[in-house]
């Protein structure tokens, strides 16, 4: 990489972060980003009868000081709740804490068709886009 060297941005950084970002997004859009402040946080929410965990939900949230996000994950509930309310119930409880976090649209990924469809019942788009993905070793050497 010819001298360049990575490193975790810092307060002194932000004009040059705008400006990048002015490159991404156009003039003028990236006035309201407050990187190198990033608000980032996770909360796992459980589902209880009595001393038994029988459905959890981990959400994400994400702001960089420009569109803050959510992300639903691990949603899951022991078979003998499923159908009853219970993952809507979590699902409902880490959508709320997302909402009073800033989040201004959550995002999740689902393992089959069963699970897609409990997300569109519950209000999420299908949607496709420029989506990419990768394993966490990818790209290093």
């Amino acid at each position: 990489m010819g001298g360049v060297v990575v490193r975790a941005g810092v307060v002194g950084d932000r004009v040059g972060i705008r400006r990048l970002l002015g490159e991404l997004h156009g003039e003028g859009s990236a006035g309201s980003v407050s990187l190198p402040v990033v608000r980032q946080d996770a909360r796992t929410f459980v589902a209880v009868e009595g001393d038994d965990v029988v459905g959890v939900v981990v959400g994400t949230f994400v702001d960089y000081g420009r569109e803050p996000y959510g992300m639903v994950e691990e949603l899951v509930v022991a078979p003998e709740w499923r159908g009853v309310g219970t993952g809507a119930a979590l699902l409902g409880e880490c959508r709320a804490w997302l909402a009073a976090s800033g989040a201004e649209v959550v995002f999740v990924s689902a393992v089959d068709e069963e699970a897609a469809e409990f997300y569109v019942r519950a209000g999420f788009n299908r949607c496709v886009g420029p989506w990419l993905w990768a394993g966490s070793g990818a790209g290093r050497e």
